[in-house]
């Protein structure tokens, strides 16, 4: 079996930057400003079966912003989930995504009481082929 993550995380950060004109970042950046965007944790759990190997893996996407409110974190989530949505996602030649859902969003405070934190979860069913 092959781990579909590094694919997945090209994917979405590709159809994110694409879609939206936003920077992703892996980490949280030294030298930018909010708003911004990081591609999250990834996880992944076996699905496979006899005749498949397969991973049903979730995908992270956090949204930061200082802007006071949630107006700012809501519309780039918003632009997020439509361009994750759109169309089914391309994973290359060794895999393809059989199954995409939004499995969970929240907006939340941050700890510090100004940073507003913009959660999304997509959940994939990724097949090898």
């Amino acid at each position: 079996m092959k781990s579909p993550f590094l694919a997945l995380h090209k994917a979405i950060r590709d159809r994110i930057i694409s879609s939206t004109g936003r920077e992703v970042y892996d980490d949280f950046p030294k030298n930018a400003s909010m708003p911004y965007i990081i591609a999250g944790e990834i996880d992944g759990r076996d699905w496979s079966d006899k005749f498949q190997p397969g991973q049903e893996v979730t995908a992270t996407v956090h949204v930061w912003s200082d802007y006071p409110g949630k107006k700012e974190v809501a519309e780039i989530m918003d632009e997020i989930l439509q361009a994750m949505t759109s169309v089914p996602l391309s994973l290359g030649t060794s895999f393809r995504a059989i199954c995409e859902n939004v499995d969970m969003s929240e907006i939340i405070i941050d700890i510090d009481g100004i940073t507003r934190h913009g959660i999304l979860k997509f959940r994939y069913l990724i097949e090898e082929v």
